[in-house]
């Protein structure tokens, strides 16, 4: 796979607390408070509160059952900018996966994920119910192969984007 260019976004904060808020501020003003749009100009939300399981993982992803218990991912929050450019789709080739998982309540939810494959980055939307949104923003995460051929077990390609 051909690495698209994606500059991390490496703060020089050696404070782990004042490097959270820094990234925390990154993502309120350049998501939260910003309009957001994929490249179909459908708009996504994100939400202020989703940022602490956006921005965290699971030791162990496998065994988790999706519960995160480290509070700073590094990977994840020095990718934080990579969320509009696999949004933007320019330049790369995305698949977009549709899939209907069971939350932790039990419900059955609709989840939309978009698999930039040139760097095996994922992020997660979910259909909005908000007037003026068609998405809203779940996580964002780099992976490996293994964790993205689980991702494509049971979830269908509705779209492709960009060259083969």
């Amino acid at each position: 796979m051909v690495d698209p260019g994606w500059a991390l976004c490496i703060l020089p904060i050696d404070d782990e607390v004042k490097l959270l808020a820094a990234y925390r501020q990154i993502y309120m003003d350049e998501y939260v408070r910003a309009e957001v749009r994929d490249w179909a100009g459908r708009r996504v939300r994100f939400h202020g509160p989703s940022f602490g399981h956006a921005f965290s993982e699971a030791t162990n992803y496998r065994l988790s059952a999706g519960v995160h218990d480290m509070p700073l991912s590094m990977a994840r929050l020095q990718r934080i900018r990579w969320i509009k450019l696999a949004l933007a789709g320019v330049g790369v080739r995305i698949d977009v996966l549709a899939q209907t998982r069971q939350d932790s309540r039990g419900r059955m939810k609709r989840r939309r994920s978009l698999i930039v494959l040139e760097n095996r980055y994922v992020v997660v939307l979910e259909p909005s119910e908000d007037a003026g949104f068609d998405f809203v923003f779940i996580t964002a995460f780099p992976t490996d192969q293994n964790y993205l051929d689980r991702i494509r077990r049971g979830a269908n390609v509705v779209e492709r984007r960009g060259q083969k």
